[in-house]
Parts: structure tokens; C-alpha cells; sequence
């Protein structure tokens, strides 16, 4: 990080019309983050990397700059100007090599920081997860919990660019809040819902321990939302707040909601917790080990992470985000899972006429 610090004034959040810088926008949070942005009357430029599809985006009216958050120099440009960054961008995998994970997530968010302090931002929100609490399983679990061990890289690296974000906010090079969203849904979730959905139309679903695990479920635009209220609030600053909608909402409902939703057979496989774990371990290692003899790029079938996601309680409390940013779950489940069974139809439908 530059060690040069340009003065600015604190500011709140930007008023409408000034500019935000959005990484990783051509993806499902950053682009449905960058449409509010436009509506609420910002100037937003979104920053993505070259051969991206920027085609959503490009019917936005957004600035677009091409950059890499692993390269430096090439996200100097792309923040002058800007009043507030909100980085999206992040490596989400827990099978890739630690130097690939830390390389974006760790490293990136370092020259996403540096950048901003080099342009004067006054303020970046900063994207992480839930999963820097190492999945514990426990009831409402808050900020303030401290993870013992990791399983995976990637929920490591996540925790590692927090303490990025923390460092240059106690050298008063600018403000941050740090936002922890669990899992997200909605219409563009590709990773998530939408290997979901052609998992429960291909009859190959598999769930872990029955399903009976909190799905811990956040509708995009009450992220969306939340990002907003943390760019205004004069309080968020130094904060760090669990996105949740707080629904007790497990995986055996929510894939039997989709799957009813679809007409499509409900999941009939299950795992055992430990074995699943065991199982995701091996298949991690032996792709790793595939990949650097033959080039393999698909994912394994089943990892680690996975197995943590959809068998332990995604139980996290989101009090905190209530009380200080004054943020509420403005969308329920019954109007986000039709919204994502519309999205998912039209998707299906559109692969079945290519």
C-alpha cells in the first residue's frame, strides 16, 4: 500500500450524484449492487476484468474499467474520482491453490485499499462472508465471535482481507465497513441457486445429514440494501455487520421450494455429516492433484466448504445491522424464491432453446 495519504474531509457517504467504484460488478452481488447505485441517481463505474460480460452493465449506462485487483496499476485509474468504493470482487473457491485464493482475496483487497487512499475515497465498503466465523454451528452467532480453526482456505483469506481493511482504517487512510452476508439468493445466482436447480432437474441433488441445517438465506436486495445503509450511516465506520434475514428457513425446504417451484423431483440423496466431510476432502486433494497434472478447471463434485454450507446451522444474528444502520429484511422468502423461480425459469428455458 502507498504510504502517501491525501487529506479529504470525513464525509457520511457520498450525496447523489457522486461517483462509486464497484469491483467485481460483472458478477451476481456487484451487478445487482451497481443497478441500485443507478437508480438511486449515483454515477457508478464498475470496475471488471478483461473478456468479462458486460452486458448487464453496459445497459445500465455505467462507466466501465477494465482492471485486475491482483495488478496494482491497474486499478489507479479506476478510483480517481470516486468518493466510494464498495469491493465485491473476491476468489470464491476452496479448491484452488492458497497462492490463487490469497492472491485475490488477500493481496487483491491490499491493492483495492491502496488505490483508494492514492485517490482520496472517503469510504469503502467492504464485501466478506459469514464464513470467517468457521462455521460453528452455534444459535444467533454475532460479530464479535472469533473463529478457533478453519477447515478451508478460502474462509481464512476472507478473514485475512478483514484485517486488511481493518490495518488501513487505523492508519486513518479512510473509512470502512465490513459487511458479512451469508448465503445469497436471488435472480443471477449462478454459483448457488442456479447449480442448485440443474442438480434437482438432473435427479443428482445431494443434501447433508437430511437437509436439516439453516440455510442461513439472504435476498440479494436486502444486501443491496444493507450496502446503501453503510455508506450513509455516520455510525458503520470501523463496523462489521452479519447480512442474514434471519429466516429458520433449512436446505430441505428451501430445495423442496425450488424443486416444487420447477416441477421437478424433490432431492432424494443424503450424506452424513462426517462422511461428507471426509468425502470433500479427498475429492479437493485429488482435484488439486489433477488439475496440476492435466489443466482440469472444473470444480470438484463436492468440497469441504460445501459440506459446511449445507450441514451445519447458518444461524447468524443480525441485531447489529438492525440497531445501527437501521436495516431491516425488506424482502421475505415467499417474494424472493418467486422472483428466483421467475429468474430460473427463464434461465432453464433458455439453455433448453440454445
Amino acid at each position: 500500500m502507498s504510504d502517501a495519504r491525501p487529506s479529504r474531509s470525513a464525509a457520511a457517504g457520498p450525496a447523489r450524484g457522486q461517483r462509486c467504484l464497484v469491483t467485481g460488478a460483472s458478477g451476481f452481488i456487484g451487478g445487482r449492487l451497481a443497478e441500485r447505485l443507478v437508480a438511486d441517481g449515483h454515477a457508478v463505474r464498475c470496475l471488471v476484468r478483461a473478456g468479462s460480460d458486460t452486458s448487464h452493465l453496459a445497459r445500465l449506462g455505467v462507466e466501465i474499467a477494465v482492471g485486475d485487483i491482483t495488478k496494482r496499476t491497474s486499478l489507479t485509474e479506476a478510483a480517481q474520482g470516486c468518493s466510494c468504493v464498495f469491493h465485491c470482487a473476491a476468489l470464491v473457491s476452496d479448491w484452488a491453490t492458497t497462492e490463487e485464493i490469497a492472491a485475490t482475496n488477500v493481496h487483491g483487497t491490499r491493492n483495492v485499499l491502496g488505490a483508494c487512499v492514492d485517490a482520496a475515497v472517503a469510504r469503502v465498503v467492504h464485501f466478506s462472508t459469514t464464513d470467517v466465523y468457521g462455521h460453528p454451528g452455534g444459535a444467533a452467532v454475532g460479530e464479535s465471535y472469533v473463529a478457533a480453526r478453519f477447515r478451508n482456505w478460502y474462509a481464512q483469506s476472507k478473514l485475512e482481507a478483514e484485517a486488511e481493511v481493518r490495518c488501513a482504517e487505523r492508519a486513518g487512510a479512510l473509512e470502512a465497513v465490513i459487511l458479512r452476508p451469508a448465503t445469497v439468493y436471488g435472480p443471477g445466482s449462478t454459483d448457488v441457486v442456479g447449480e442448485i436447480a440443474r442438480a434437482l432437474c438432473a435427479g443428482h441433488m445431494l443434501l447433508i445429514a437430511e437437509g436439516r441445517a439453516i440455510a442461513g438465506l439472504c435476498y440479494v436486495d436486502n444486501l443491496v440494501d444493507a450496502a446503501v445503509l453503510a455508506l450513509a450511516s455516520g455510525a458503520a465506520p470501523g463496523q462489521a455487520f452479519n447480512v442474514s434475514d434471519g429466516l429458520p428457513v433449512t436446505w430441505r425446504r428451501f430445495t423442496d421450494d425450488l424443486a416444487h417451484g420447477l416441477g421437478c423431483p424433490r432431492a432424494r440423496w443424503s450424506v452424513p455429516y462426517r462422511m461428507a466431510s471426509g468425502l470433500g476432502f479427498s475429492l479437493e486433494h485429488g482435484y488439486r492433484a489433477l488439475r496440476r497434472l492435466t489443466g482440469l478447471r472444473l470444480a470438484p463434485l463436492l468440497s469441504r466448504q460445501a459440506v459446511q454450507v449445507l450441514g451445519v446451522d447458518q444461524d447468524f444474528s443480525n441485531r447489529k445491522a438492525r440497531q445501527i444502520l437501521g436495516w431491516t429484511p425488506r424482502v421475505g422468502y415467499a417474494e424472493g424464491l418467486a422472483a428466483t423461480l421467475a429468474w430460473l425459469e427463464s434461465e432453464l428455458h433458455a439453455r433448453a432453446c440454445s
